[in-house]
């Protein structure tokens, strides 16, 4: 509180707050135009199958192309719903790492895409990213508004897939970006996705320290589920 000329007691702007509001808004619109262009990719895809001749490559494109803008949407109306913070991993380093993490696989448009890949490579590339977001999306439902991006903690989820393990979301997106990579194979396309992965453990890291000192139950909650992979890791 600080006082105004005539004495008064005046409450100083909750710039945390209105910060807060400004991102939401804005990575909601970010993700809500992606998911558009997606939308529109798809379709795209899609009206060139000729339904008398199926073309089982262009039908997995299409509605991989579908399944991702579904995933893009879906985070756009969490960023904006999402609860506020209840404690996170403040430093550039955890920042950078959860930034990268999930959206250095983006650079992968820079790639041109592999149109001498085998029909099999094609529609096996194409389930991959399909599946992938088909369970990111699924995860969602479950991790609801307490998505987040940097390593933060909202509230504890343990249902659904995260019963089973701690980071389902990751190992759905990996499954996404495979798929994407195979797509643009090469050796440039490998070393970004090699770099996400990399990133993502980093981020994981991250966000389990303050997931443990947020909520006193994560701990025990870790020692009777894996991070990615059941009985492996």
């Amino acid at each position: 509180m600080a006082k105004n000329p005539s004495g008064k007691k005046t409450r100083k702007p909750d710039y945390t707050r209105a910060t807060d509001i400004v991102i939401r808004i804005a990575l909601g619109l970010f993700f809500a135009f992606s998911a558009g262009i997606y939308g529109h990719n798809a379709g795209a895809a899609l009206k060139h199958v000729d339904m008398s001749h199926l073309d089982a490559a262009s039908i997995s494109e299409g509605l991989s192309i579908f399944t991702s803008g579904l995933y893009t949407l879906m985070i756009a109306c969490l960023y904006v719903l999402r609860l506020r913070p209840v404690n996170k991993f403040a430093g550039f380093f955890p920042s950078v790492a959860a930034i990268l993490g999930g959206f250095l696989m983006f650079g992968l448009v820079w790639f041109k895409p592999r149109m001498d890949l085998p029909l099999g490579v094609q529609v096996a590339a194409s389930i991959l990213v399909l599946l992938g977001n088909a369970m990111a999306a699924y995860t969602l439902t479950h991790l609801g508004r307490s998505f987040s991006i940097l390593p933060e903690g909202r509230r504890l989820v343990t249902a659904g897939p995260y019963k089973i393990i701690r980071h389902p979301l990751y190992v759905a997106e990996a499954i996404a970006t495979f798929g994407t990579m195979i797509m643009f194979l090469s050796t440039g396309a490998v070393v970004l996705v090699v770099a996400q992965t990399l990133l993502q453990l980093a981020r994981i890291h991250y966000e389990e320290r303050v997931l443990t000192k947020t909520f006193p139950e994560y701990k025990k909650y870790a020692q009777h589920t894996a991070r990615l992979i059941p009985r492996v890791y």
